[in-house]
């Protein structure tokens, strides 16, 4: 059961309003597997009331409809009202009050946009949102995508609009799969549990299938000639790179003479995946995996496929040496040690675009290539045509297209969200504007505010009662002025943080993220995701003389300005349903607020 009553408009009208609450109350006990509340009856009775009038004006329209539709895996979120006219569906939210919230606008936006996206048979239909206020007359306003208005406006709202020759009928709508797109928590648990990751348009139009099946391909050849094979798949923010390493990874393992493993150096992410999967054999450290086989040499590896995840951050020559007195870079060490198992081996690096916001990880991609000019073995080289260049005089290079990964799937529909950032720490402000305004369009939500309260009560209310949304609390490592404002990233805190925990535990744990306490930083958030992250920005990066300009103390980096760039794209890259920026109510930080207005955020 996915709804509480569904009908054509002509059925659902000639039912008493005891009958309709009766199969209303019926239905939901058997979705939810609970009684209704006193509230949720209170509030179905004031949208017959009040919404009766006007479907008694549209009997001659032959058009369907739907209460309380249920979104699978979607922890409990239901649209109150859809009606199927037409090539149409409208989607109506009911509120019994006066007066409307951001949370109310963008509540009713995200069913519109998730249903859009998300349901297979409503992805071709022009959905129009409305949230309705039954408890005014006579108002109405048009707010971005949302429709806003009491119940007798509907009249010159809807019906002009329906018709009675409907695009798709309602059974068939109904048996239409909803498949909402996984968190990387999520889709690491489907593919440890053997599951496939659930067909999704959005998943599918990037090309994620179409590359996993590709570099499958290369492992089959790398094995029946004998090749050495370095692979690389690049990808902005949030494309699913690290998606498409596990699914790799699970694809090609065959548990005997072909052994897989997925190595990540971003240790916070690590500890997610293994907290979440309740396993430390499908995701290891790359640190204990270089120190055995490439330092100690203790034994070789059972595993022909290593994938290395951001491989973009691997330590430099000199921080290695620093660490473990070896003047080798790890791609270097990575590479013999690929060399020494027998016979073949696949190397497949994901790597993220401007993330790298560790000391020793400044040098990037090009370490890649000067492992393989120093390697003893002839390598391949598999990658998108971008990089041809930076490989083409060490070795063989096969370019495919399909291992460039160019669209977010964190942020639904939001593709430029990635490009917003690069331009706004690129200062190009006026660009970053006219993104936003498409961005917010797709309703991908970007806010500021500098009442971290005001943030907090945002997240609390839009996700009341849904126990699978994720929010919380993210920031700088390097500012030193948010503790002040109750934000405690100092370095005692955050190492001391069980990230396994604040990601995966539910809403009432005590560790939980949405408890909204204790934050993470760039360290421990890069590679990971919330819903809707409230991105605190310290004084270590500030708009001064119309350009930004850091403020980090550290002479162990090469460009530290760039590291601080790069540790606010990150931060700001972790959404999926948008992003809250947190501004503090403090002098140095006032331009600041203001050109990330200018830059297209809005006022909270």
């Amino acid at each position: 059961m996915k709804y509480c009553y569904a009908s054509s408009l002509k059925t659902f009208l000639k039912l008493r309003k005891d009958e309709w609450l009766r199969t209303m109350r019926k239905n939901y006990k058997i979705m939810l597997n609970e009684y209704p509340s006193q509230e949720q009856n209170m509030a179905w009775d004031d949208c017959y009331e009040k919404t009766i009038p006007f479907f008694k004006l549209c009997i001659n329209f032959d058009f369907s409809i739907i209460f309380e539709y249920y979104l699978p895996r979607e922890g409990g979120r239901r649209p109150d009202v859809l009606i199927l006219s037409g090539n149409r569906l409208f989607v109506l939210e009911y509120k019994m009050k006066n007066r409307f919230s951001q949370v109310d606008i963008d509540q009713v936006s995200a069913y519109s946009r998730d249903l859009q996206h998300y349901h297979k048979k409503s992805r071709d239909l022009k959905i129009t949102s409305f949230l309705v206020l039954t408890g005014t007359t006579g108002k109405f306003y048009e707010y971005n995508d949302v429709y806003v208005c009491s119940t007798d406006k509907l009249k010159e709202l809807i019906l002009p609009y329906l018709s009675n020759h409907s695009k798709i009928n309602l059974s068939d709508w109904l048996e239409g799969v909803y498949q909402p797109l996984p968190s990387l928590i999520e889709g690491a648990k489907s593919i440890y549990n053997n599951e496939n990751l659930p067909y999704i348009h959005k998943v599918n139009s990037v090309g994620i299938p179409e590359a996993v099946s590709g570099l499958i391909e290369v492992v089959g050849h790398a094995k029946m000639k004998r090749k050495r094979i370095l692979a690389l798949v690049t990808g902005v923010p949030g494309a699913g790179k690290t998606l498409l390493g596990l699914d790799f990874v699970h694809k090609t393992d065959n548990g005997t003479d072909q052994r897989s493993i997925f190595l990540s150096g971003n240790g916070p992410l690590v500890k997610v995946l293994q907290y979440s999967l309740k396993s430390k054999t499908f995701v290891a450290p790359l640190r204990n995996y270089v120190l055995e086989y490439g330092i100690r040499k203790d034994s070789l590896p059972e595993e022909h496929i290593v994938v290395f995840d951001e491989a973009q951050r691997a330590w430099d020559k000199s921080y290695v040496h620093e660490k473990h007195n070896i003047n080798k870079s790890q791609p270097e060490l990575i590479l013999e040690i690929a060399e020494e198992i027998p016979e073949w081996s696949v190397v497949l690096g994901l790597i993220g675009e401007g993330q790298e916001i560790n000391k020793g990880e400044e040098t990037g991609i090009i370490q890649w290539k000067d492992a393989i000019l120093k390697s003893g073995e002839d390598w391949t080289i598999i990658c998108p045509p971008k990089l041809r260049n930076m490989f083409q005089d060490v070795g063989v290079v096969i370019t495919l297209d399909k291992l460039n990964l160019n669209v977010s799937l964190r942020s639904h529909l939001a593709e430029n969200v990635s490009d917003w950032v690069t331009n706004l720490l690129q200062n190009n402000i006026e660009k970053s504007f006219s993104l936003s305004e498409k961005i917010h369009s797709q309703g991908f939500n970007m806010y500021i505010t500098r009442d971290l309260n005001n943030a907090k009560n945002y997240c609390l209310t839009r996700y009341d009662n849904n126990p699978v949304k994720r929010y919380g609390l993210v920031c700088s490592s390097k500012s030193r002025i948010l503790r002040k404002y109750g934000i405690d990233n100092s370095y005692t805190t955050s190492t001391n943080l069980n990230v396994g925990a604040w990601y995966n535990e539910p809403n009432e744990n005590i560790y939980s993220c949405c408890q909204l306490k204790k934050p993470v930083t760039e360290f421990s958030c890069q590679g990971l995701e919330l819903d809707m992250p409230i991105v605190c920005w310290g004084e270590d990066l500030l708009w001064v003389e119309n350009m930004w300009k850091s403020f980090q103390r550290s002479s162990k980096l090469k460009d530290p300005h760039q590291i601080r760039l790069n540790s606010y794209r990150v931060l700001l890259t972790r959404g999926r349903d948008g992003f809250i920026v947190y501004i503090p109510k403090n002098q140095k930080l006032d331009d600041t607020y203001e050109i990330l207005k200018q830059a297209g955020l809005k006022e909270l």
